[in-house]
């Protein structure tokens, strides 16, 4: 675990926060490869008192802060944590660091963390914590399945103009259920595609500087792409 350290406040915290995430880490790291997942030094903490999990960027180094209620609830902290690490990710591929599309960006966080959470599920006799719990991957079940049946009707879907979308820019931290029926879009073709999934980090290499994505560019560039197309017809097609 070379660059990521912790903070350690609570007794929960020191019980449970290395071994959840080196469990995570390392499904991370089958997906996008040591060489992005242990890039950028990185310091990791829970504030249950804070209003949102956050990679917090104006730090040296940058911090992942999740705000699980306490780190014995570790689907939450899981959850919480995926969704960080998956912005983790796609910053090693950005230029300019400060960039994002949010709308994209965070639908994608959000298909990563039930991703997460289900790969989790499945694999949870390989966490250290397993010895405490050994059926606790039906917990991780439950509660992906619950996020996912959190649905309603699709913003994205309603837009019709630039403007509009950037109105959704503006609110998708705050209604991500708005961006529900695109997230577990992008679930299922996850868990469909595992060896592809890897491929949206490359999204920043393709804004056009209005809130969207050259998806034209970067299909011509990545021919073989499975995933690209999916994440295509995620994104609102209008003229004005």
């Amino acid at each position: 675990m070379n660059n990521w350290g912790f903070l350690i406040q609570t007794p929960e915290d020191k019980k449970y926060m290395r071994p959840l995430f080196s469990f995570v880490l390392e499904i991370f790291i089958e997906v996008f490869g040591e060489n992005t997942m242990l890039m950028e030094p990185c310091i990791l903490f829970n504030d249950a008192t804070a209003d949102c999990p956050m990679l917090i960027r104006n730090t040296t180094p940058i911090m992942i802060r999740t705000n699980a209620n306490d780190l014995s609830y570790w689907a939450q902290f899981t959850y919480h944590l995926s969704h960080e690490l998956t912005h983790y990710a796609i910053r090693q591929y950005k230029t300019d660091k400060a960039t994002i599309i949010k709308w994209f960006e965070e639908t994608i966080c959000e298909a990563m963390s039930l991703y997460i959470l289900r790969v989790s599920s499945q694999r949870w006799n390989q966490c250290a914590l397993s010895s405490i719990n050994l059926n606790y991957g039906n917990s991780l079940e439950t509660y992906w399945k619950s996020e996912y049946q959190n649905t309603e009707d699709s913003v994205l879907k309603k837009c019709q103009s630039v403007h509009e979308l950037e109105l959704v820019e503006e609110t998708c931290e705050k209604n991500r259920k708005g961006r529900s029926i695109e997230r577990n879009y992008l679930f299922d073709r996850f868990c469909e595609m595992p060896d592809s999934l890897a491929e949206f980090v490359y999204y920043p290499r393709y804004m056009r500087g209005d809130i969207r994505i050259d998806f034209g560019a970067w299909e011509s560039n990545h021919k073989n792409s499975l995933l690209v197309p999916y994440l295509k017809s995620i994104q609102p097609e209008f003229t004005a």
